[in-house]
């Protein structure tokens, strides 16, 4: 049982605080909770009582979009003059012009000039440019100062963590709600230095105990007992940023499947292969059933995997290993169906021809 002292400082560290200043946040800027977002509402899952928080940034090259004078987009994909004033006040124009947050992004998703079906536009993200402008700010903060700036993700979790273990509640957390993170992937691999100091007031103040010194920013979440760390990546299998890499560190990661990849079947046999869930888009309509077998296919290998309806909720650690959560397709706001079409498979029991193979979905008779 936690010890947590209500009367203990609240401060959080100075450096943090000024950080995120300069971009015009705090602490509690930096997650969108259940209370606010109906996604994270939709569902914790059978017999699970449990709060979720998400981090959202721009995706893809969305950032350099938003600070071009020459954008004539309207709304949230427009122009953001604020923004741009930001970063040139902050030295920051040129890295936030070269900044990539998804490297793995493929045309459908979001690697298009008006940014494709990526979801980032998607409910409030769309409408209208005060959500844009908040998650351009969180991502001047953390290509300014990665590190820094994940101590103030760890503060921030920390508020919510406590929240949830008062209420007797887990707490389930997305790092990546709309990108791959810091140096395009790296929350795992992120440093975080805490004095003794702020080791005694996190202590006093969330009962939770942390070493003071450096330690990767996973290391840190697994002193915080109630937290279900997961996320979705279209990241490799394999390397410093892959989903293994991801999994050793931590994280319940479940594997994105691209079918615009030119790799598509490949990469997702090998996340198969590697025990890894499968998200799968498929443009089903809501309130249909979803296929009850999902079968990928190359010239080498081939394999059947049951399905799970990933709409039921959103907390993917409740699934079993290898198989294939079945999305129902979401639209960016403003933009018609068929811009998914690239990375959504059809509603149908035919094979559907890929790059590199093809995919079957099964219906039960």
């Amino acid at each position: 049982m936690l010890r947590i002292h209500r009367d203990a400082p609240r401060a959080v560290p100075v450096d943090v605080s000024q950080h995120l200043a300069r971009f015009g946040m705090t602490v509690p800027d930096l997650f969108t909770t259940d209370r606010g977002n109906a996604k994270l509402r939709k569902g914790a899952g059978p017999g699970l009582d449990c709060r979720a928080v998400i981090l959202h940034h721009f995706p893809a090259r969305a950032l350099a979009r938003a600070i071009d004078p020459a954008n004539q987009q309207d709304g949230a994909r427009g122009f953001l003059p604020a923004l741009l004033d930001l970063a040139e006040r902050n030295g920051l124009t040129s890295q936030a012009r070269a900044h990539n947050g998804c490297p793995w992004a493929t045309a459908g998703c979001g690697g298009s000039p008006d940014g494709g079906g990526c979801l980032v536009f998607s409910g409030h993200g769309g409408m209208g440019q005060t959500v844009p402008y908040a998650r351009g700010r969180r991502t001047l903060a953390m290509i300014a100062a990665p590190e820094l700036y994940g101590r103030a993700v760890f503060w921030a979790l920390l508020r919510h963590h406590r929240a949830a273990v008062s209420a007797g509640q887990l707490l389930s957390c997305r790092l990546r709600g709309t990108d791959e993170g810091p140096g395009g992937g790296g929350w795992h691999h992120l440093p975080l230095s805490i004095s003794s100091a702020e080791a005694l007031s996190i202590r006093d103040r969330y009962g939770v105990e942390v070493a003071p010194g450096v330690a990767p920013l996973p290391e840190r979440l697994a002193a915080l007992p109630s937290l279900r760390w997961m996320e979705y990546s279209k990241a490799p299998t394999t390397g410093a940023l892959g989903l293994i890499a991801q999994r050793a560190a931590g994280c319940d990661v479940t594997a994105s499947f691209a079918a615009d990849r030119a790799t598509a079947c490949r990469d997702a046999l090998a996340a198969l292969r590697q025990g890894f869930r499968l998200a799968v888009p498929v443009a089903i309509k809501r309130g249909a059933p979803i296929p009850e077998t999902l079968t990928i296919s190359t010239a080498e290998e081939s394999r059947t995997v049951a399905t799970v309806d990933g709409d039921r909720h959103d907390h993917r650690w409740q699934d079993p290993a290898g198989v294939a959560v079945i999305l129902r397709t979401k639209v960016s706001r403003g933009r018609v169906a068929s811009v998914a079409d690239p990375f959504s498979l059809r509603p149908h029991g035919l094979p559907q021809i890929l790059a590199d193979g093809d995919v079957r979905l099964s219906w039960p008779d």
